[in-house]
């Protein structure tokens, strides 16, 4: 298998992940002050003591490097500064950090690596509470900043993975408990050493190896502190003049034009594309809303677009590119907006809507318009409901309808169903979109069974509150249907329309005249090679169509012989 270098987003993740590291290694020394100053300074050798080795001195140093290259690279790279509140906090807080830092790096690690000083959690918490509160002040500024930072950057990434929704509480409690305990740690620390500190002999003791070097340790750290930071603020004025010479110079070009329309737009809308600019980058330079969780960085493929007019001209997908698109199963017309760099004249229309969330870029690429797909679409509804919420208070009537919706939207899912839409008391939902239709036929069925099983569970559990036990009917068809997002605005999702849905619906109807809990077709249960021959079976006419339809009866779902 051929090994493919890592991309720059990679290095910044493994970077990254080394300073996190070395990072929590200090959060939990940081704790142990709330029981002693002994235990902080034992922590010391296991979290602090194993990067000041060699080996560890080279992967810290590298991964610190690297990551504030490419910190400054990104902010080269970007071609314009209108950006989501989370990452212009993100970039203002990596920067503040170097300098928020400086001298309590410098007095740690330059006066070990320039005077060999082990000073150890007691000298440095006497130096900021005692000898320095301004500093110690910063430090603890400095602390939050670090671990919001990390946080953010971590729970950015994590998001575009499916999983972490799951896991979110639990980073969250850990997110919040890690620098409180921290805190608390080195508050109880530095009380420790306030009233250590009122003996001259141990204060003395703590400055003995500097000894004669103290004043020149200090200077030491005053001095390098003032470079470090005029160092990032020439860096960060220098990306500014940097900007600024590009907007006015290499801009020069006549600009493109971009014919743009999202969701919430009947007709486009044509931009300015100076040459350099990505479709997003556009987009956010005349202000509009488009979808980004991930910032442009090429990874949650939200800002998706269909390319409708000049896609020949465009460079071919990056690796990078080419993978997500690949992950989501976006025709060829589909491609990042982030990742898109016209030449020339380009339309394009918007595939989500702009406020969409990381989980919305989960699902498969779809047309705004729609596109023709087999597959399987199953109905269900509640038999006599309307007479059963006679009987009952509004309330109770919503109570009900939410545990059955809970009980027949999980019996769905769990089989690979997608959930159109609630309708009163009935459900239709999608099977296939992501799947072969032969899956698609088997999943629908596999739900119908479940669904079954689960509203007998539920009877049982009501069986106190409901005066006879709920009955529904289910119609399972499958065939061709133009499945997209459709619809207007915020009432845009991802539905079907055609024959196929018009004939699932009929079917659902029909159990009532059969008295049958299901009712699929011929041609779903052929298409899912299902065989329900020992079932009844008969040939019916459906309004809309004008060939007669076979038709399987069951009075049971949760008897399909699927295993």
């Amino acid at each position: 298998m051929k090994l493919s270098p890592p991309s720059l987003g990679q290095i910044r993740l493994i970077s990254g992940g080394v300073l996190f590291v070395f990072v929590l290694g200090h959060f939990f020394n940081h704790m142990l002050g709330i029981v002693s100053l002994n235990a902080m300074n034992e922590a010391w050798y296991y979290t602090i003591e194993p990067w000041r080795c060699t080996p560890g001195t080279i992967i810290l140093v590298s991964a610190l490097v690297i990551h504030a290259l490419l910190a400054v690279w990104a902010l080269l790279e970007r071609r314009t500064f209108k950006m989501k509140r989370w990452e212009a906090a993100q970039l203002v807080l990596g920067f503040s950090i170097p300098i928020l830092l400086a001298a309590h790096v410098l007095s740690t690690r330059g006066g070990f690596e320039v005077y060999g000083l082990e000073e150890g959690y007691a000298f440095q918490l006497y130096a900021q509470w005692v000898l320095a509160p301004y500093y110690g002040v910063l430090n603890m500024i400095a602390l939050y900043i670090v671990w919001f930072h990390a946080c953010v950057g971590w729970h950015f990434w994590l998001r575009l993975k499916p999983w972490y929704a799951k896991m979110r509480p639990i980073a969250l409690s850990c997110a919040v408990a890690i620098p409180l305990l921290a805190t608390a740690g080195i508050i109880s620390g530095g009380f420790r050493v306030l009233r250590l500190s009122r003996s001259e002999k141990w204060s003395g003791n703590l400055f003995k190896k500097l000894g004669d070097n103290t004043p020149e340790y200090i200077e030491f750290v005053t001095s390098y502190e003032f470079i470090i930071q005029s160092t990032v603020v020439l860096l960060l004025l220098s990306t500014a003049l940097f900007h600024l010479s590009r907007k006015y110079m290499v801009f020069a070009p006549r600009a493109y034009e971009l014919a743009y329309r999202s969701l919430k737009m009947d007709d486009q809308k044509v931009l300015k594309l100076k040459p350099g600019l990505s479709v997003l980058d556009a987009i956010k330079t005349a202000g509009l809303g488009h979808a980004s969780v991930c910032g442009g960085r090429g990874r949650c493929s939200t800002c998706r677009v269909r390319i409708d007019q000049g896609g020949a001209e465009l460079e071919k997908a990056t690796e990078l590119e080419q993978k997500v698109l690949s992950r989501i199963g976006a025709p060829e017309d589909v491609r990042l907006a982030c990742q898109v760099f016209p030449k020339t004249n380009i339309s394009v229309t918007a595939l989500l809507d702009a406020d969409a969330s990381a989980e919305d870029g989960f699902g498969v690429s779809r047309s705004h318009h729609g596109e023709e797909q087999e597959i399987a679409v199953l109905f269900a509804d509640i038999r006599a409901f309307t007479k059963l919420s006679e009987q009952k208070l509004p309330f109770d009537t919503a109570f009900l309808l939410n545990r059955y919706f809970e009980a027949m939207g999980g019996a769905i899912e769990d089989e690979g169903g997608h959930i159109d839409k609630f309708i009163g008391d009935g459900v239709m939902a999608l099977f296939g979109i992501d799947q072969s239709i032969e899956e698609g036929c088997r999943n629908a069925l596999a739900a119908a069974r479940k669904m079954s099983r689960k509203l007998d569970d539920l009877n049982e559990a009501l069986a106190n509150d409901l005066p006879q036990p709920l009955k529904i009917g289910i119609g399972i068809h499958s065939g061709t249907a133009i499945v997209g997002n459709l619809g207007y605005g915020r009432a845009v999702n991802l539905t079907a329309i055609g024959d196929v849905v018009n004939t699932a619906s009929r079917l659902e109807s029909l159990t009532k005249e059969y008295g049958a809990e299901l009712i699929v077709s011929g041609e779903a249960a052929k298409t899912g090679n299902i065989d329900l021959s020992t079932f009844e079976k008969t040939e019916v006419d459906i309004r809309g169509r004008e060939q007669k339809i076979e038709i399987v009866i069951l009075s049971k779902a949760s008897r399909l012989p699927l295993d």
